[in-house]
Order: C-alpha cells, then structure tokens, then sequence
C-alpha cells in the first residue's frame, strides 16, 4: 500500500530533523519562529495518474502513481547580524541538509516504505518575513513518488 501524504511529510520531516536544532511537521506550524535553526516541511503541491496506464505491475495490472512536492523551508538566522555571519549559518545549514539527503540512496527513502522515488532536490535562498522580522534562509523544493 502506498504511504500517504500525511506520512510522507512525517518521514521527510524526522529524517532531515538530523541537520536542525529544530523542526516542524505541517500540523506542527507555528506563527513564530521558535528556535533557530529551523526546519518547516509541508506540502505544495501534487498530482495523480487517473488511469494507472504509466507503470505496470505483475501480470500488466495497472497502478495509479501519485506525485507530490514537498517543500522545506530552512531559517538559518535572524537578519540583522551581518551578512557575513548569516550567510555562514546559511551555508553551514544547507551543507548539512545535503548530507542528510546524500544518505537517501537506496530504498525505503526517509525510512518510508513505498516511497518509490525522489528528486532532485533543489533549493533556492530566501529572505523569509515572518510577523516583524527576518530570517535568511532557504527553500527546498522536494518531488517524491509513490505508486
């Protein structure tokens, strides 16, 4: 049986928790940021193969693949203390996400049975506005499959 997306968000979440001082899943969200650095994995978008005609199973059955883009937005710090020190903590953090993801090379990915595939990752930096302050940060964008 495919993983559903509330446990795909889970596994992401737990397994890239490794690289942060502290995360939030997407029923954990929280309209401040609590500690830094942060990690907030939620959904952004999906889509769903209606007839099951893109990948076959034994004896030509038919399975409905699903897709889904994850999205984690990484706060590494508060603007304000210099653009060199928060560029290092932006780096350092995003080094150390990428190596959680390098140890995803084989299956169950993120410990996730039926998560068939993932990728590429990509990220971009972002100046997050969170209430009255800033955070520079980054924006990774996770596509998984599961069928």
């Amino acid at each position: 049986m495919a993983p559903t997306l509330t446990q795909i968000l889970n596994a992401i979440e737990t397994t890239l928790s490794a690289a942060v001082t502290f995360s939030q899943d997407h029923d954990e969200l929280t309209e401040a940021v609590v500690d830094l650095p942060m990690l907030q994995v939620y959904p952004d978008a999906g889509t769903m193969d209606a007839d099951g005609r893109l990948d076959r199973k034994t004896f030509q059955g038919g399975v409905r693949q699903r897709g889904y883009t994850i999205t984690a937005d990484y706060f590494a710090r508060e603007r304000g203390a210099g653009i060199g020190e928060e560029m290092g903590a932006l780096v350092a953090g995003i080094d150390a996400i990428e190596a959680v993801f390098q140890t995803q090379d084989t299956k169950p990915y993120f410990g996730l049975e039926g998560l068939q595939a993932f990728g590429p990752v990509s990220w971009t930096r972002v100046t997050f506005v969170y209430g009255e302050a800033k955070f520079v940060g980054a924006r990774f964008t996770i596509p998984v499959r599961v069928f």
